[in-house]
């Protein structure tokens, strides 16, 4: 059994707090000059909250395209639907049409760029397996393996909480419910009358969305639309 020895260390360290490189995480992007705003630096986390029949998988589509045609563009795109056979997403020519959330074991040897976009799946139908594999998604696997996700669905309550908590991107067209909004405004440093405030008086079609960018130095952290800025600063 080999003796405990003291590691030493070769030269003098400073006195403040040091920025140590992670090898796991070489691949992690961020926002340039340039960027559009619709091209959220990888890997991200976005869920897509409405209605049936708003057009949230239109948006994830728009999100995945504007990413491709950026200056690194995703090498893969996994899709996680309801159907297999849908054809929905056969214009965005998807690496692979999956029906399950894959385990991390299949996941975690990937080398390029990708995307998993799960749309359309009924959460709430998950067995235990499918959301310990959801939990490490959003987790270990997108931070650490190289892998973006959307999710798109109809209601904040009925996300899991893994997905609420790892989130930082939110996409979110206005609920039935002002319970719900004011729950997600408390989320993303909203208070009730500015949430309301903001659907109220700039999100007056039913069809915009409220944007809430978390991502680390997001030069717009609330937009309409995905674009215009909505000039609002979170509380800290």
């Amino acid at each position: 059994m080999p003796k405990n020895k003291t590691i030493k260390l070769k030269r003098q360290l400073p006195n403040k707090l040091m920025h140590l490189p992670n090898a796991d995480k070489g691949f992690h992007e961020s926002w340039t000059k340039d960027r559009n705003l619709a091209d959220f630096p990888h890997p991200f986390r976005c869920c897509i909250l409405g209605k049936v029949g708003l057009g949230k998988s239109n948006i994830a589509k728009n999100i995945f395209l504007r990413c491709q045609s950026g200056d690194n563009p995703f090498q893969q795109l996994y899709i996680v639907h309801g159907s297999e056979t849908t054809k929905e997403w056969d214009d965005c020519e998807p690496t692979m049409m999956l029906s399950d959330i894959p385990e991390p074991a299949d996941l975690v040897e990937n080398e390029v760029k990708t995307l998993i976009i799960i749309d359309d799946m009924e959460m709430s139908k998950l067995n235990k397996f499918q959301m310990k594999n959801l939990s490490s998604l959003f987790r270990f696997v997108s931070s650490h393996h190289n892998f973006s996700v959307i999710v798109a669905y109809q209601s904040f309550f009925d996300v899991p909480a893994i997905i609420r908590k790892c989130a930082n991107v939110f996409i979110l067209y206005r609920p039935n419910n002002d319970d719900e909004l004011t729950t997600i405004g408390r989320r993303v440093g909203l208070k009730k009358d500015e949430i309301r405030d903001i659907f109220d008086n700039l999100l007056t079609h039913y069809r915009d969305t409220l944007c809430i960018d978390m991502t680390n130095e997001s030069p717009a952290y609330f937009r309409k639309n995905l674009y215009e800025k909505i000039e609002k600063t979170p509380e800290q």
